[in-house]
Order: structure tokens, then C-alpha cells, then sequence
């Protein structure tokens, strides 16, 4: 699949956002920051959370290229090499966050702590259904994780049902035309009552604008619809803003412009670090709250104060997060994407049922 290097600068943007947000609403090191800088503290932990919706438009971009690609759905293989592809890595996060709240439980407190959950708080976390049936959350963001395969999900679906009956492209009109009626009824339903944020109709409207950014180029009357949806999106904040969605509209525009860009004044050497910053962004992203469970620790322990050593943990925390995160990505996630992880897939296709397009072993 062809890199873009613009994405995967936002994608690194997007998850330092993240990582320093959960820490400046967590921990005590942001704490102590906001005793001397209280509204700076505060809104940085307010604005910082819409990097969310960066993750959730450039996923249905790079969903689209996929499809672009794809003549038949076989949904069971299909949601299951999704599954495969999220859950390992996503339940080895969740494994440390546990342990290492057990280790370090004489130094930690509040409670945004996790506890250590049962089997079944386990297990709705393993189904990423842990939301939709009110679970406490192991670690921060674990949501996201379940957000993004109900998006897919549904996305799927409906690429299945316009496009089980008939010998057309999976990317058709069709299904564009009910994604862009979808992402409205998110942007302008939906989306405006926050009791739905467990569901992917919620988050739609951002994820079907990130869609529809994709395949905007491929011709003029995709980038009609591209523009039409946007523009009604923009109707919707006018009538009921929501920065949130700004920020998506922002980025599904950045993207339609920018995505494409080859990059030239970037050396080679700049775009493989942004290449490798880009795909780890997955792991910074689910594994930097065990190091503000372990450096909350450390501040309680050593009974730690002032303004100086507050950021002096800061920047230990960002940097230590930022290479763990690298580490893991590099030594762990994309082991795990290389083993066979879907043996039920292998036992459908016994069946002669439709397999899976091997593209996906991309996604």
C-alpha cells in the first residue's frame, strides 16, 4: 500500500496528543503543574482529547484504499482478521496495565486507578463490548480500540450488502451514497447527544468523512459527494457547534489535500522515520498509561513536588513513552502480525465459502 507521509506526521501528532492528555488528567505530575498553571492546564487537557478524531478520519481513509481494491466481501473472514489484527496486541496491553497496577498499588491512588477485574471485566474487554456493558476500564483509551472495529464493522456490512448481489466494484455508488447519508445522520443526529459515544453511530460522521476524503480523487463525482458531505458537516457545527467535529472536518479537508503530496522537499531518510513514528502510533497509544501508572509511582514514592520536577517528569514520561512505544511496535506488534491468527477464517474457507481478500492482511 502506498505511504503518505503527511499521514503519518498526523498519525505521531495525534498520539503525542493523547499519551500528554492522559497524563494531564491522571496523574499527580499534572497536578502539581496545574497548581501554578491551572487554565493552561486545563484546556490542554480539553483540547487534546479531540486528537481522536484524527485517528478516527484518517482510519476511514486508509479503510477506503482497501476497498478500492476489493471485488467481493466476505464478511465472517473479514471481521475476523480484524479482530485477529486488533485484539493480540491490544490484550497484551491490557495484561501489563493490570500487573503493573498490582505491583505498585502501595503507590497509587485515586480513582482513576484500575482495579484488577474479574473474569468477565476480562473478558468483555477481550470482545470489546467493555463500554456498551458499562465495564470499568482497565487502561485509558482501551474504548477507541472497540469504537474503531464496531466503524469497521459497519462499514463492512454495508460494502457486503451492496455488493453480495452484484459483479460491480465493492467501492460503488451505492455504498458511497449510503455512507455519506450515514456519516450525516452522525453529524447532524447522532453525534449531538453524548449518551451514544459507546457506538460507533456516534463517531460515524468523522470516520465516513475520512471515506469519502479517499476516494474524492479518484474522480469528479466522488469528489462531489466528498464536497457536498463536508459542506452539510459544516452546516451541522454552524447549527450546533462542536469542536469535535471541526477538528474532523479540519482533517478530512487536510487530508483530500494533502495526502497525495509526495513529499519532495522530505529526504528518504525523513520519511522512513515518519513511517515508523506513523505505525507505532498504535502502540504509543495503548501502552503509554502502565509508564503513568509506573512514574505516579515514582512521584508518590519519593514524596516528589515543585514546579522543576514536575516538568523534569513530564519530559521523562513523553520520551520514555515515545521509545516504549517505538520498542513494542518494532519488537512485538509486528511479530504478532506476522503469525496466523485466524484459524477460524482457515476453517470457513474448508467450506469453499468466499475468502478473504489477502489486501487485508494490511489492515
Amino acid at each position: 500500500m502506498t505511504r503518505f507521509w503527511f499521514i503519518d506526521a498526523v498519525k505521531f501528532f495525534g498520539a503525542q496528543c493523547i499519551l500528554l492528555h492522559h497524563l494531564s488528567i491522571y496523574s499527580p505530575i499534572a497536578q502539581e503543574i496545574g497548581l501554578y498553571y491551572p487554565l493552561a492546564v486545563n484546556d490542554f487537557a480539553q483540547l487534546s482529547r479531540l486528537a481522536v478524531q484524527v485517528f478516527l478520519v484518517i482510519s476511514g481513509f486508509l479503510l477506503a484504499k482497501v476497498l478500492s481494491k476489493m471485488r467481493a466481501v466476505h464478511l465472517p473472514s473479514l471481521l475476523l482478521k480484524r479482530y485477529a489484527r486488533l485484539a493480540p496486541f491490544f490484550l497484551l496491553s491490557l495484561c501489563m496495565c493490570v500487573v503493573a497496577a498490582f505491583v505498585l498499588q502501595d503507590y497509587l491512588w485515586g480513582s482513576w486507578v484500575p482495579e484488577v477485574p474479574s473474569l468477565l471485566g476480562f473478558l468483555a474487554h477481550a470482545l470489546l463490548v467493555q463500554s456498551v456493558l458499562d465495564v470499568p476500564a482497565i487502561s485509558s483509551g482501551v474504548w477507541y480500540v472497540a469504537i474503531d472495529f464496531q466503524l469497521f464493522a459497519l462499514t463492512m456490512f454495508l460494502a457486503w450488502f451492496f455488493s453480495s448481489h452484484e459483479k460491480i466494484r465493492v467501492d460503488n455508488a451505492k455504498l458511497k451514497l449510503m455512507l455519506s447519508l450515514l456519516g450525516l445522520a452522525s453529524l447532524w443526529v447522532f453525534n449531538r447527544f453524548e449518551t451514544l459515544d459507546n457506538w460507533a453511530i456516534y463517531f460515524a460522521g468523522s470516520y465516513v468523512l475520512g471515506l469519502l476524503a479517499s476516494w474524492a480523487r479518484d474522480s469528479r463525482a466522488n469528489q462531489r459527494l466528498f464536497l457536498l458531505t463536508w459542506g452539510l458537516g459544516l452546516l451541522s457545527v454552524m447549527y450546533d457547534p462542536r469542536i469535535r467535529i471541526e477538528i474532523a472536518l479540519i482533517i478530512a479537508m487536510a487530508l483530500f489535500l494533502m495526502a497525495h503530496n509526495k513529499g519532495e522537499f522530505l529526504s528518504l531518510r525523513v520519511k522512513a522515520a515518519l513511517a515508523t513514528l506513523g505505525d507505532s502510533a498504535y502502540a504509543i497509544f495503548l501502552n503509554h498509561f502502565v509508564l503513568i501508572l509506573l512514574y505516579t509511582a515514582v512521584w508518590d514514592a519519593f514524596e516528589m513536588e515543585g514546579l522543576k520536577a514536575s516538568f523534569a517528569m513530564l519530559l521523562l514520561y513523553w520520551l520514555s513513552a515515545l521509545a516504549f512505544g517505538v520498542y513494542l511496535h518494532l519488537r512485538v506488534e509486528t511479530q504478532l502480525a506476522r503469525l496466523e491468527w485466524t484459524p477460524l477464517v482457515n476453517f470457513l474457507q474448508r467450506f469453499r465459502l468466499r475468502p478473504a481478500t489477502e489486501l487485508y492482511k494490511a489492515i
